[in-house]
């Protein structure tokens, strides 16, 4: 399938199953035990320099200058009206060191952008893009240390949640963060791009005994659904704001200054027009396609962003943008394609897991084998 620039597997068609059943065999791989994506199509840059925090803190809504080395923080990137354009992970390797990660459809975008900021501010620092130069594979699930522990002598038990460690894996240098965005235990593994498949190949045997199995986009998407993880460009659009997205926890407003600040500081002063909310559709009635409208009293009210079915949750589950008045009720209507409406509850977000125990915490199983 087509992901920005590049072509992704949507999913690993196996003799006799259908493209549903692949997916969803894929998906509950990664809940019960362990999968493994190739997610090396994200932006992938570096900062580095005496000013390189200072540019982080104005580039991002977060704070970056008291982040540790060793910790990754979540990324959130604004235009100057304010409105949502990328985001990522932003992880410390060093004092002056940062490494961090753009979406994959903004990946040159966001460089470019970068690297004009920087010679516009003149900040002690340079900038250099490593997206083709390094590929990262996401390996994820309760079995997913018990996998690693086979091809590395690092200490995992002392690699806490959003933590980054530079390793060896299989005998290839690497850069590993525990991030996840499909919502259970992860290594995200950066490494040179010329060693991905023979790491693939070494974690792939690795996990062989834990029963792992490759995932693709379709796959991902369901599972970062289910955690209520927003996709950029699909859950926002050119005018959607942090708060409309539930990402004021992200913005940072007592910061000096980050782009997009004084226009936030205008438009949260307003009433909300528009707000993303969770949903969940019985899996007896037929779901609305993505972009279905939201129909309120006759009216056009909302849209649905993101619908999948849940095999975790046995349910179809969704985002959508509702009006505020929408967003108290218990429950909206939202029009097919063939006109006909079905209705949907609105459900906290995330579905699944959320306290995120299944990141911080080992499960038994693991334990066990480690």
């Amino acid at each position: 399938m087509r992901s920005g620039l590049w072509q992704r597997p949507e999913y690993y068609a196996r003799s006799g199953l259908s493209r549903e059943e692949c997916i969803r065999l894929e998906a509950e791989a990664v809940r019960d035990r362990v999968g493994l994506i190739d997610v090396s199509t994200l932006g992938k840059l570096e900062v580095r320099g005496a000013d390189a925090a200072e540019f982080l803190e104005r580039v991002y809504t977060g704070r970056y200058a008291n982040l540790k080395v060793g910790m990754s923080r979540y990324a959130l990137m604004l235009d100057e009206s304010g409105v949502i354009i990328d985001d990522g992970v932003i992880a410390r390797l060093g004092v002056e060191h940062f490494y961090f990660t753009t979406t994959t459809a903004n990946a040159a975008n966001i460089y470019r952008e970068l690297s004009r900021l920087n010679t516009m501010w003149q900040l002690d620092c340079g900038i250099v893009n490593l997206t083709g130069a390094r590929s990262s594979l996401n390996l994820a699930g309760s079995a997913a240390r018990s996998v690693l522990a086979k091809l590395t002598d690092l200490d995992l038990s002392a690699f806490p949640y959003l933590g980054v460690r530079e390793a060896i894996v299989a005998e290839i240098p690497a850069i590993l963060m525990r991030v996840g965005f499909v919502g259970e235990w992860g290594y995200e593994i950066h490494v040179a791009a010329e060693s991905t498949p023979a790491l693939w190949d070494a974690l792939m045997e690795a996990g062989q005994t834990e029963g792992i199995r490759p995932f693709g986009v379709e796959a991902q998407r369901l599972l970062r659904l289910e955690k209520g993880h927003l996709i950029i460009g699909q859950d926002t659009d050119g005018l959607t704001t942090p708060r409309e997205a539930g990402l004021g926890w992200a913005v940072k407003m007592d910061k000096p200054f980050f782009i997009g600040q004084r226009s936030l500081q205008i438009v949260d002063r307003k009433p909300l027009k528009q707000k993303l909310v969770g949903f969940s559709i019985s899996r007896t009635e037929t779901p609305p396609q993505e972009c279905n409208l939201v129909i309120d009293n006759d009216e056009i009210a909302g849209r649905a962003t993101s619908i999948a079915f849940s095999p975790t949750l046995n349910r179809h589950i969704g985002l959508a943008y509702v009006t505020p008045e929408i967003a108290d009720r218990n429950s909206f209507s939202i029009r097919r394609s063939n006109g006909s409406m079905v209705a949907a509850t609105i459900t906290p977000i995330p579905f699944y897991d959320p306290e995120n125990l299944r990141q911080k915490e080992a499960s038994v199983r693991e334990e066990v084998k480690v």
